[in-house]
């Protein structure tokens, strides 16, 4: 699964502005993915940021575009 590819995360940056809501931020983390098999390929890589976003989501995070 994708916690056995996790490394690291890191929170970056936070960021509390005028181009954010009130009541809201802007969080930045850099995320470390590895695999002790073998290197990881996109759809990999992928399918663990989608898993990532999915759980953040559901505890109430907006991923900004």
């Amino acid at each position: 699964g994708a916690s056995r590819l996790l490394e690291k995360v890191e929170l970056f940056d936070v960021y509390t502005g005028s181009q954010i809501p009130e009541g809201k931020k802007s969080v930045a983390f850099s995320v470390y993915l590895r695999s002790a098999d073998s290197s990881l390929t996109d759809k990999e890589i992928d399918a663990v940021n989608q898993k990532i976003i999915a759980k953040l989501e559901a505890v109430g995070a907006n991923l900004r575009k």
